[in-house]
């Protein structure tokens, strides 16, 4: 294992806790997401706990490096969560700590799918730009080159894709599109780590990418988050602002001309910027260490299951509308689009499969355009948004499990039984 393995000691004691303290059984036969964590995670955790330090330092640091090392990228910034993540990205760029001018700045344009997790969303709002939502396709489930090319302004700044579900978005033609039209790329990996093209993860595409180590996705650090930065440059302010503004994340030259600058304030308590506290701990980071061992395993399982629900699911056409996945997706989840005139609706199938012992989920947040929370903020919508409308009310996913003993074989036997009865 990388890094530093827990002590045979630790791993004695959690042995011990886990005969004491069995877990308490889920009551989905198949529920969205389950515990990965073995003893090694745990005795790891225990390690922390007990040896110090509990707050961000050398294991957080270690986690970054790794992380960076493994997406071929200059630097990442391990934060407390995915969402916290994408604000840091986009807040680093409407800042100029070191004199420079902001990349992006209030009344700015950001395109973006319709179709995401809010917090895609909410950090634009959030750092005054303003999203633009575009339409996205019901078969790959992101956004189309066509959709964000009409959406463009002299406004428009930013465009940050969303690889949804772990499926890949059109990456590469969207990178061509940015390079010419001079706007900046970010990528929304929270559901997609390990996801490629070509050989390339994604996350490698843009100035920088999020992602997220919540329980249900690929890797979990229980909560925790990480920004990928493919430009050196960020990093700096990255941790500047992830921390407070603090004076003590920047370069030693730059923190020396800082404390010359200001010689009556205390040096350990200088601040150059408004920041955050976003800050992870050394004990997500050490847990993080272990899953990122366990990582690959995991995601061949999530590919196999892929394959073998979708030639379930595909065999009913009359049913269900194809969703294709690309041959690098990771698979975050296993969605399931209702065809326009199935006899039968989203609610239908969700209880069906919820009476098999599947638990189940909308797709995530359906059209953000329709969620009440839209009004409050300012944004724009470009163009209708038919397929993100037809995902709103026919589409919906269940988990991947990545573990041998999960009853897998429920989701297709599951399929078949309501085709069968809804007779599609």
């Amino acid at each position: 294992m990388s890094g530093d393995a827990p002590s045979d000691e630790f791993l004695s004691a959690v042995s011990a806790l886990r005969a004491a303290h069995p877990e308490a059984p889920s009551r989905y036969a198949l529920p969205l997401a389950f515990n990965t964590f073995g003893d090694e995670e745990i005795a790891a955790a225990l390690e922390v706990l007990v040896t110090g330090p509990l707050t961000l330092s050398r294991r957080v640091e270690e986690f970054e490096r790794r992380f960076a090392a493994e997406h071929g990228a200059p630097d990442a910034v391990y934060v407390n969560s995915g969402s916290s993540a994408n604000l840091l990205m986009l807040a680093t760029l409407v800042r100029g700590i070191d004199g420079t001018p902001p990349a992006l700045a209030p009344g700015d344009e950001v395109i973006v799918p319709a179709v995401t997790w809010s917090t895609t969303i909410w950090p634009i709002t959030q750092v005054g730009a303003v999203p633009v939502l575009v339409d996205v396709s019901t078969e790959s489930l992101n956004l189309t080159l066509e959709s964000v090319e009409a959406a463009i302004t002299p406004k428009t700044k930013a465009i940050f894709v969303t690889h949804l579900l772990g499926n890949v978005g059109p990456i590469e033609a969207i990178r061509a599109l940015a390079t010419d039209r001079g706007l900046l790329l970010f990528e929304d990996c929270c559901e997609a780590l390990d996801a490629e093209v070509d050989g390339a993860k994604v996350g490698t595409f843009g100035r920088m990418s999020s992602y997220s180590f919540y329980f249900s996705h690929h890797i979990c650090t229980i909560e925790g988050g990480m920004v990928v930065a493919n430009e050196a440059v960020d990093g700096e302010t990255l941790r500047t602002l992830r921390a407070h503004g603090w004076s003590r994340n920047l370069s030693p030259d730059r923190r020396a001309a800082v404390e010359a600058a200001y010689p009556e304030i205390d040096p350990r308590f200088l601040f150059v910027d408004a920041g955050y506290n976003l800050r992870p701990t050394e004990l997500q980071a050490a847990i993080g260490m272990v899953q990122m061992d366990r990582r690959a395993g995991f995601l061949d399982v999530r590919r196999r299951l892929g394959a073998e629900w979708a030639t379930a699911r595909d065999a009913h056409p009359a049913l269900f509308e194809p969703t294709m996945f690309a041959p690098g997706a990771s698979h975050f989840a296993f969605p399931i689009v209702l065809r326009e005139d199935a006899r039968a609706s989203r609610a239908d199938l969700m209880a069906f499969m919820e009476a098999w012992g599947i638990e189940t989920r909308p797709l995530v947040a359906g059209n953000l355009a329709r969620q009440p929370g839209m009004q409050r903020v300012a944004h724009r919508v470009a163009g209708p948004l038919t397929g993100a409308d037809a995902l709103h009310v026919r589409a919906m996913y269940v988990g991947m499990p990545v573990t041998d003993d999960a009853p897998a074989h429920l989701v297709p036997e599951a399929i078949d039984a309501f085709a069968r009865e809804v007779g599609s």
